[in-house]
């Protein structure tokens, strides 16, 4: 199959169970589905309908940075290569095998052959193009590429070759991250910015190809007639995104039978999940958090007392119990879950214990307000989508109940808007991040905990564009990081990064709050597994008719 799908991190159960094409030119807004949001078959065509809250950014993978990109965009590309099924390590895909030839050099074997959904044949052109395409222009994932040098194609022998600028100990899962899918070279440069765009094309060698997209709607997707990977084995004729930004209505739709899958079973909706017949929820453990992210580049949160002063009047169980739900559990010191201290398990769970992790304590509030630059108090927003409201109204509850002369203003932003403040699009007159503090999550780029480190934390990331959402830097840390990548003994690794950690727990850039079982529902129709790398990993095709 294309994508095969992680089970679960460490053998975890699946238990009963949430969290975050190809087509013409012109495709947009035509050809709209008669599906109607049935399920099932139409007639002999199979049908699966899948609801989300959100449209993706586009259909190009330069900005597949997005939950909604999973569900949707992905299946109508391949990676050069795919994560295996415990999320360990990487299997073929393009790239029909690979080698690390020294510590900065790799090669892979381009499968022959392929096509792209237009029916043109795919060349080592287009391979190389679309990998310097994402690693040479300032894309949503660009942080990936930050350890290449350059690429080079040998169209003779197919084989792609990376050279890279230093070691980098995680690089062997980039090729395997959605970035690093193959585009048609000619179609991209014909369309320039409107490639991916709800007007214009999205072509590409993955299971499905898109038929039609009605903005705010719905958007559908049939199968690639020149799928070059076993196209007899896709049961699923035809998928429709149902486009349902509401949580609450989603979960009816659910309910109704109007949608055979959805994420995002949250803690308000998931009763009314749980009364849905004829279908099933499964929950895994997997890399989400939760987590309030402070502006560290700007007034009031430049200030680390100041950071300290609000994460102090934060109550986290509450948080975890309103917002995470039935499927989540309190986080301890370190923004990245649990599930994600595989290196030296022991070491990270007893640093993750007794860190500081900012419980509630009003009285550690106080003194760390007095100690502040602001004693005297000061004022700022928080921003947040629908989701995550209820969380930002308890929190400003908690600053008040703390009497201190801290006051917090909510700012909800639209699930559309989302994407341009996390990623700091959207800026104030300074050009910083628009947000003084952010309700947000992250899940990871794999089970390495530079998945989070790199991101959130590494002052590279601190970019327009970069998943750095509190805008932290710390030298200190950053030449940890660093070496880390340089080293392949992993308790070397292991050792470096806890320290670099220890840093950033002080320094207070984020408040953790909760990490959360991945859990979806699906259909009892269908037959489908998935587990903690679905956000790179998610694939129709691995959907089954019982």
């Amino acid at each position: 199959m294309k994508k095969r799908l992680v089970k679960t991190l460490m053998a975890a159960a699946l238990a009963v169970s949430l969290i975050t094409g190809c087509s013409s030119s012109g495709a947009g807004n035509q050809g709209q589905s008669s599906s109607g949001g049935s399920s099932g078959s139409d007639g002999d065509e199979v049908v699966f309908t899948i609801g989300f809250g959100t449209e993706p950014p586009s259909m190009d993978p330069k900005d597949f940075n997005t939950s909604a990109c999973t569900l949707i965009s992905y299946d109508c590309y391949d990676t050069l290569l795919n994560f295996s099924m415990d999320g360990l390590d990487v299997e073929p895909c393009l790239a029909e095998s690979w080698e690390q030839v020294d510590d900065t050099t790799y090669t892979y074997k381009i499968r022959e052959g392929v096509k792209f959904s237009d029916g043109n044949d795919m060349t080592m052109d287009d391979v190389l193009y679309s990998m310097e395409r994402v690693t040479n222009e300032a894309y949503s994932m660009s942080y990936l590429f930050n350890s290449v040098d350059y690429w080079e194609a040998d169209p003779d022998t197919w084989t792609l070759t990376v050279h890279l600028k230093q070691p980098d100990a995680t690089w062997k899962y980039v090729p395997a991250t959605s970035p690093c899918t193959v585009v048609e070279k000619a179609v991209v440069e014909a369309e320039g910015d409107n490639y991916g765009q709800i007007n214009g094309s999205c072509v590409g060698t993955g299971p499905y190809m898109l038929e039609s997209w009605d903005s705010g709607s719905e958007i559908v997707t049939v199968k690639n007639p020149y799928y070059w990977n076993d196209p007899d084995s896709l049961d699923v004729d035809k998928v429709v995104y149902e486009v349902i930004a509401d949580d609450t209505s989603r979960a009816l739709a659910a309910q109704s039978g109007q949608i055979d899958y959805t994420r995002g079973l949250t803690s308000a909706t998931l009763p009314t999940y749980e009364s849905c017949k004829n279908m099933t929820i499964t929950n895994y453990d997997a890399t989400t958090t939760s987590f309030l992210a402070f502006n560290t580049a700007r007034a009031p949160f430049d200030d680390v007392n100041a950071r300290k002063a609000v994460a102090y009047c934060i109550d986290k169980s509450a948080l975890t119990s309103l917002i995470g739900g039935k499927y989540s559990k309190e986080q301890g010191a370190f923004i990245l879950p649990r599930s994600m201290f595989l290196l030296d398990e022991d070491a990270w769970n007893e640093a993750n214990d007794t860190l500081e992790s900012y419980q509630q304590d009003y009285t550690k509030a106080a003194e760390a307000l007095a100690a502040s630059n602001s004693p005297d108090g000061f004022e700022f927003n928080m921003y947040t989508t629908p989701t995550y409201k209820a969380g930002c109204e308890a929190i400003q509850s908690m600053i008040k109940e703390s009497g201190l002369p801290i006051t917090m203003n909510i700012v909800e932003i639209q699930n559309s808007d989302s994407f341009s403040i996390r990623y700091g699009y959207t800026t104030d007159e300074n050009g910083y991040r628009v947000y003084d503090m952010l309700y947000t999550g992250w899940v990871s780029d794999w089970l390495d905990p530079t998945g989070y480190m790199r991101n959130m934390l590494w002052g590279g990331s601190n970019y327009q564009g970069g998943a750095n959402y509190a805008a932290y830097t710390n030298e200190e840390f950053d030449s940890l990081l660093d070496q880390s990548y340089l080293e392949t003994d992993d308790q070397v690794r292991s050792d470096l990064m806890l320290q670099a950690m220890k840093i950033a727990v002080d320094d207070c850039p984020y408040v953790t709050l909760y990490e959360t079982n991945d859990t979806y529902i699906i259909n009892d129709r269908f037959d489908y597994e998935e587990g903690p790398n679905f956000f790179w990993n998610f694939s129709v095709a691995n959907v089954h008719l019982k």
